[in-house]
């Protein structure tokens, strides 16, 4: 089989919840009761809770390798989605969401390290993020459907449904062969890409995990809108996701940096606008960033990376993690008495992000990357 061929499908299935997830487990945690707080420990729990075990994470594709790992994370991402399916009140919804982001984070850690053992480039990574961002817009049609006809039990429905295709992607990522190279070792091996990677990437994930959380309730707020109104507001942010991370691919990680991270800064101060139409194309800015960036980060780590990719990946993830975590908790405190500042501390790290990416391009600092994978023989299996 082509592995990433292979990958790119598990990815479109295995991301059908998640704008789902990013757009309704806010609102599903309102429904059942749970204020802005509870909203913001779910959204920090996975990422703070989980950056150390996505780190060991890492370490687990250098030890036990790649294939484990990632069936591992699908199984965890698998048992969130059935808990939010069946979950009784919201404590639950927000533990369930919870496991999901951990599962999540769990896999793409393994799937960047498995790209990175193919073929490292910018191109890879875009065209991954791009499957994962069309799968979570296929993925939307059926809560907006279900809900509109069945209330609250159209959320159940719905990742219920979604739980049934993590199983089947769980199933069907078994076949995968291992991609871990023999030479592969634990150790820390440190480079500048490396380094900016994980200094831009905290910052571009202070801005996600502090707005993402939060625009649905922003919505719902401030512009009066239901579920289905609020579903269609992210209409163009779905474009974004699936158009940014190709053309991402497309351009040198550091100048994708610089360009895109500025949009998201943007972005994010269009979402105070008041006006309806600028605040859905701002987030859409932001999801633009946060897409690009996450492309160019992946593909910097692992041109840097030799004999320990597993860990470096896991080691970028787990900082960048924590980073989303704590801004999601610290907006939970302050969204209810100052909304406006959410988005506000969004855009100043986003411009943060950008101003450090254009710096290392003037300098002339890794404007190229790798493009041939650690294991390129793996690329391939019967």
């Amino acid at each position: 089989m082509d592995v990433l061929r292979e990958l790119q499908r598990l990815a479109l299935i295995l991301a059908l919840p998640g704008v789902a997830l990013l757009v309704l487990l806010p609102i599903y945690i309102q429904e059942m009761g749970g204020g802005s707080e509870l909203i913001g420990m779910a959204a920090s729990a996975g990422p703070l809770s989980f950056a150390a075990l996505r780190l060991i994470g890492g370490l687990a594709t250098d030890v036990f390798g790649r294939k484990s790992t990632f069936l591992f994370g699908i199984a965890i991402y698998s048992l969130g989605l059935l808990l939010m399916a069946v979950a009784p009140n919201a404590d639950v919804v927000a533990l369930g969401g919870s496991l999901c982001g951990a599962g999540a984070m769990l896999t793409m850690t393994s799937a960047i390290v498995i790209v990175a053992d193919i073929l490292g480039s910018p191109e890879a990574y875009g065209r991954l993020t791009s499957y994962m961002a069309l799968g979570g817009t296929v993925g939307a049609v059926i809560p907006i459907i279900l809900i509109n006809f069945m209330g609250i039990d159209g959320f159940r429905v719905s990742f219920f449904i979604y739980f049934l295709a993590s199983a089947y992607a769980l199933f069907e990522a078994s076949k995968l062969p291992e991609t871990k190279p023999r030479e592969t070792k634990v150790e820390f091996e440190f480079s500048w890409g490396w380094a900016l990677a994980t200094g831009i990437g905290s910052l571009v994930a202070f801005s996600s995990g502090a707005v993402t959380p939060f625009f649905p309730i922003f919505l719902r707020d401030f512009y009066g809108l239901g579920t289905l109104g609020v579903m269609l507001a992210y209409a163009p942010s779905a474009l974004a996701a699936v158009a940014a991370p190709r053309l991402a691919g497309l351009l040198a990680p550091l100048i994708a940096l610089a360009f895109f991270n500025s949009f998201g800064s943007l972005g994010s101060l269009m979402v105070l606008s008041g006006q309806l139409l600028l605040a859905s194309a701002g987030f859409a800015l932001i999801t633009a960033a946060v897409g690009a960036s996450s492309v160019a980060q992946d593909a910097l780590v692992a041109s840097s990376c030799r004999r320990a990719c597993g860990f470096m990946v896991g080691l970028y993830s787990s900082i960048t993690q924590v980073s989303m975590g704590l801004a999601s908790l610290w907006a939970g405190t302050v969204y209810s008495s100052s909304p406006h500042a959410v988005f506000t501390a969004s855009a100043l790290s986003f411009a943060l992000a950008s101003g450090a990416a254009t710096a290392a391009v003037l300098k002339g600092a890794l404007v190229g990357t790798a493009r041939t994978g650690r294991n390129a023989d793996a690329r391939r299996s019967d």
